[in-house]
């Protein structure tokens, strides 16, 4: 590692269940944000589970810090909840970037004072098409991007209001508040930028049989149909580069 190289914390999040056994690839939460951040000689990506001890981080050597998906309730009373939202308010305070994403994006408007809760149309899954709004065309996180574009969603709540004093910075006709920032400091992504279509795929294998003729649609035929999409995995690259300084 070089001494130059900036240091990006990615907070894992995720839960695993017994059904993903720890030996496959793709059970690892840092290895999809990993290609996406770290870049020999300018940033290096350290993780921490969620379920740690965080009250000492972002350390100082930070410069950005990312909050992963999960498949946690980001509106319950959670122990690790509150010691996320403790983090964010010191992200704030400190002027650290902060990215939430799914559950990240749910934990940072909670933190802000948001309502969060189960969505009323239920899940959103699938390739989804994303509106920048004005805030959003003009923000750094999607500088350069076309007005809409392509993100692949998996998640059932979702950020119903937008938290005080933020910028909403993109949509959706499912989910409204697709994106939203805060002091250009703190920023949310309903989405999953760091992801891929085997591993949604690999992360719903488990789900189907529970959620099959549950869900509001052909759940194996959206399933199959998962398309990758590049441009929203941009969103991480503008974090790390223009954002996290």
């Amino acid at each position: 590692m070089a001494s130059a190289a900036k240091e990006i914390l990615l907070i894992d999040a995720v839960l695993w269940s017994e059904a993903f056994s720890p030996s496959d690839p793709l059970r690892s939460a840092p290895s999809w944000f990993d290609p996406h951040v770290s870049s020999p000689g300018r940033t290096w990506m350290r993780s921490v589970s969620a379920e740690a001890d965080l009250s000492s981080e972002p350390g100082p050597q930070v410069r950005g810090v990312i909050l992963s998906g999960s498949p946690r309730d980001a509106w319950s009373t959670d122990p690790v909840n509150t010691a996320l939202c403790q983090l964010i308010d010191r992200c704030h305070q400190r002027r650290i970037p902060l990215l939430g994403v799914c559950y990240g994006h749910q934990v940072l408007g909670r933190a802000l004072g948001a309502k969060v809760a189960p969505h009323p149309q239920g899940w959103e899954l699938g390739n989804v098409p994303i509106q920048l709004t004005p805030a959003g065309r003009k923000s750094l996180l999607f500088d350069s991007f076309p007005e809409t574009f392509d993100a692949l969603q998996s998640h059932r709540d979702a950020v119903l209001e937008l938290p005080p004093g933020c910028q909403l910075l993109a949509t959706g006709s499912h989910t409204r508040i697709q994106s939203f920032s805060c002091d250009d400091l703190l920023f949310g992504v309903q989405f999953h930028p760091e992801t891929r279509p085997d591993i949604l795929r690999y992360l719903w294998g488990p789900r189907l049989e529970r959620w099959r003729g549950n869900i509001g649609f052909d759940l194996d035929h959206r399933i199959a149909t998962f398309q990758e999409a590049p441009q929203s995995a941009l969103i991480l690259n503008r974090f790390v580069h223009q954002i996290a300084q």
